[in-house]
């Protein structure tokens, strides 16, 4: 049935785009009527997406590529950025989502295998992709034509969103196959933490190259003033956030879902104003919720009744924006860098799991429970070139690719290993 719906639904729209209505049509009210066909189109496509075993996100994504300004043009390159507008929202639901699913208790099961997986993931593909950056300036053209220091700082950021795992997506999977366990305990408390930690790597290094590339490569005696300004009021910003959603949910609890939303949506708008980065903002809020208040499930799922429109169009405006003329381009790249990061997971959970003193299985097989990606990558993508307007664009590209892939790969790759190991209770079918 929901087929026949989405079969309808993109008649409708290329209809509406005929030019038999051409004369009837307000370019003023554009925008809004794209919204609405948006949502509906892209939430059905993701529907029969996940039908394949794939993220909805991936769906999402998709239907935004089919709907946008290079494809169907359903939805113009002025209405594309006319609804970016809801891109703060999303972003900051995505990472109270995050803090929330930061469970002290849970953690401290898994502390060490953790925070060896972690450190050792984490520091060589950093290091990997700054590396292959400065060796790969002679082969990579738009590389090459940068200034040294934004060419180190557009493959340091590059490092850093590759160290970014899907917790949902890690969760939609474990949830799919019923599986419970040692290896799904540690992959999932692992996915989560790495959320928490490269969130904050970011703001840190995003605050550091800012500067950076606004200093012209000499020294600015105000730099750490404003790295201190930046990260020190967003974690100060966070606790007051995260105690104000505390005492809201205890004691008014009426209208939560809206509460969250104007909440998240303010969180963005004042951060921006002020310099401070909401993506840690947020993080910190729904941490704080979740493990120092009995509210943290009253948070979750008050997000979830109220995100999921909001997601929708978070990723179909993102995949509506691409330039698939720099994403074409980037195809063949964007395959290296997933094999690069692949080698860098494998080896990074190798080492680490060794250290932690980890069976040969966890060491061999448990980097391919840390390959999918999504939203906290692509908000970080989005975030990157905004700030880095010069080539904000072509970064995004390359990483919505790499991104892609991972969503296809990543998936099928974790239900494998949980297979393998024998915690999956059921075969999907």
């Amino acid at each position: 049935m929901s087929v026949i719906a989405l079969i309808f639904i993109f008649c409708l729209m290329l209809f509406l785009r005929s030019s038999l209505l051409a004369p009837f049509s307000n370019p003023a009210q554009g925008a809004s009527i794209s919204l609405g066909f948006i949502l509906i189109f892209s939430f059905l496509f993701g529907k029969q997406i996940n039908r394949l075993k794939l993220p909805q996100i991936t769906g999402f994504i998709l239907s935004g590529i089919i709907c946008g300004p290079f494809v169907l043009n359903f939805l113009s390159g002025e209405e594309v950025k006319n609804l970016q507008l809801l891109d703060g929202l999303a972003l900051s639901l995505i990472a109270l989502t995050a803090g929330g699913e930061m469970r002290i208790v849970q953690l401290k099961r898994n502390v060490k295998a953790i925070s060896c997986i972690l450190i050792f993931q984490t520091v060589m593909i950093i290091l990997g992709f700054v590396i292959f950056g400065f060796l790969g300036r002679i082969f990579l053209p738009f590389l090459s034509e940068m200034p040294l220091v934004q060419g180190f700082v557009f493959s340091l950021l590059l490092g850093i969103l590759s160290t970014a795992t899907s917790p949902s997506t890690t969760i939609a999977v474990i949830t799919e196959t019923h599986s419970k366990g040692r290896y799904t305990d540690l992959i999932l408390s692992t996915a989560v933490v790495k959320d928490f930690v490269v969130i904050v790597i970011f703001a840190l290094f995003l605050s550091f190259s800012k500067n950076l590339v606004a200093s012209e490569e000499s020294f600015d005696p105000g730099l750490f003033l404003n790295l201190f300004w930046e990260i020190g009021g967003s974690v100060l910003l966070g606790i007051a956030i995260g105690c104000g959603i505390i005492l809201y949910l205890k004691y008014i609890k009426g209208e939560i879902a809206i509460f969250i939303l104007s909440i998240a949506f303010l969180i963005y708008q004042v951060s921006q104003n002020l310099g401070f980065h909401p993506l840690m903002i947020c993080l910190i809020a729904g941490f704080l919720v979740e493990n120092f208040s009995s509210q943290g499930e009253k948070l979750i799922l008050a997000i979830e009744r109220s995100s999921v429109p909001i997601y929708v169009v978070f990723f179909s405006i993102s995949g509506a924006s691409l330039n698939l003329g720099a994403l074409q381009r980037g195809w063949s790249l964007a395959l290296v860098f997933v094999v690069w990061r692949g080698l860098l997971k494998f080896a990074g959970t190798y080492i680490g799991a060794k250290l932690a003193n980890e069976g040969s299985e966890v060491q061999k097989y448990s980097w391919t429970g840390f390959i999918s990606q999504a939203g906290v990558a692509l908000g970080m993508a989005i975030v990157v070139e905004r700030t880095f307007p010069q080539w904000g664009s072509e970064f995004k590209a390359l990483v919505l690719a790499v991104i892609a892939i991972n969503q296809i790969i990543g998936p099928v790759m974790l239900q494998k290993l949980l297979y393998r190991v024998n915690e999956a209770e059921k075969k999907v079918l």
